[in-house]
């Protein structure tokens, strides 16, 4: 039986025990906490809700398993979760109750909207705790004063390793001149306008950009905008539920048959196979041919579906995999290494310095942010699909 609560308001921080049988530990195990701040609902809740499922199946994982062993003590896993539905005030309150209580390990959040929010309040704790965040925002803030609690858990778009040059010299080699972007009007849309307006200059690529609302349906306007100066792809973004919509309307207007994204997966290429013409896309791992090649992504497919009974949602649960899942199983790895639970700088120290082999080959570079391996997914018309791997971690 998995026992778990989460809070949806901002009165009381409740607790996700993800520990096997019941809320209670060994008499013989001793308790580190792990806090999460995740939009498991609401409109932007794609990415929080994958990560939640990753860190829950992990911490049941090691917990079951009679969980790890650090300088001669055993201990175990809680997992403290909260929904803040991509509202910045809510995960404020959220985050300074973590803080409060000493929480010495926090994932999220993956929206920059949110980070920007709760930034000044990790400053203010840096050397306290570590903060496992995946979003883009948090690449500025990497090697900054009072950073040294910043991980940076996906090597998103900018930065060294970063995937968004890789998947900007794919379009470059092929000739590509024009770019049409299409992002949402928020605080991701912003800073992901910002990185791709540099690395489409850098390229020699020309970029038009246009913003939409969030909660948008109807992109036909700003599509027709787009496709005034014929340019060679369109780059939509971020999540399948307003990909589905742009694919479709873009291609039953016949103002786009070529796209190019770095979010969502290939499913509303796949679903709308017979009008595109080749549809572009950067994976972290493309799971359905890895789950038949990798005994660890074939294991970790398994575990989701007994866990959460329920099938394994390909185009989602690979980014909650490597953002959480690998995570918190380096995390304890780098705990048992460093011989401590609560030396944060050491801990630190010893992920810095681990080269983790589980779903991702995966390291983090001297800042902090994480480097690993991806897959850029061509579909052609008719479902056809071609993969390619872009080696990033060393």
């Amino acid at each position: 039986m998995r026992v778990l609560f989460r809070f949806l308001s901002t009165a009381v921080l409740s607790i996700a025990v993800a520990s096997g049988a019941s809320l209670s530990y060994a008499a013989d195990a001793q308790v580190v906490k792990i806090g999460q701040i995740e939009a498991q609902t609401g409109p932007s809740a794609t990415y929080g809700w994958m990560s939640a499922q990753g860190a829950r199946l992990a911490v049941q994982q090691i917990n079951e398993a009679g969980g790890f062993e650090v300088a001669g003590k055993k201990y175990k896993l809680e997992l403290l979760q909260a929904d803040t539905r991509g509202e910045p005030r809510e995960a404020v309150v959220q985050f300074k109750k973590l803080m409060e209580d000493k929480v010495p390990f926090v994932f999220g959040p993956f929206l920059s909207n949110v980070y920007n929010a709760i930034e000044p309040i990790a400053r203010q704790n840096d050397g306290k705790f570590l903060l496992f965040t995946g979003a883009t925002a948090a690449h500025a803030s990497l090697g900054t004063p009072k950073s040294s609690f910043l991980l940076r858990t996906f090597n998103w778009d900018g930065g060294q390793a970063g995937f968004g040059s890789g998947m900007v010299d794919v379009l470059k080699k092929r000739g590509v001149k024009k770019v049409a972007m299409l992002f949402q009007n928020d605080a991701f849309g912003k800073v992901a306008v910002d990185i791709y307006t540099k690395l489409f200059s850098d390229a020699g690529i020309t970029l038009r950009v246009e913003l939409f609302e969030p909660g948008t349906k109807d992109f036909n306007a700003a599509l027709s905008k787009l496709a005034i100066d014929k340019p060679d792809y369109l780059f939509p973004g971020y999540s399948d539920g307003v990909l589905f919509d742009i694919v479709r309307q873009a291609t039953e207007a016949d103002l786009f048959r070529k796209f190019f994204t770095v979010r969502g997966s290939i499913a509303p290429a796949l679903k709308n196979s017979q009008s595109i013409e080749e549809y572009i896309a950067y994976v972290p791992k493309y799971f359905e041919e890895a789950e038949k090649q990798s005994p660890e992504v074939a294991k970790f497919v398994s575990a989701y579906k007994a866990f959460y009974k329920r099938e394994f949602p390909y185009d989602q649960a690979p980014l909650c995999a490597s953002s959480c899942y690998d995570h918190v199983h380096m995390l304890v790895e780098a705990m048992k290494k460093a011989g401590t639970t609560s030396d944060i700088g050491a801990i630190r120290k010893q992920l810095l310095a681990t080269r983790y082999n589980g779903l991702w080959a995966m390291t983090f570079d001297s800042t902090g942010e994480a480097v690993f391996d991806f897959d850029v997914i061509e579909v052609k018309r008719g479902g056809a699909i071609t993969r390619t791997s872009k080696k990033a971690a060393p």
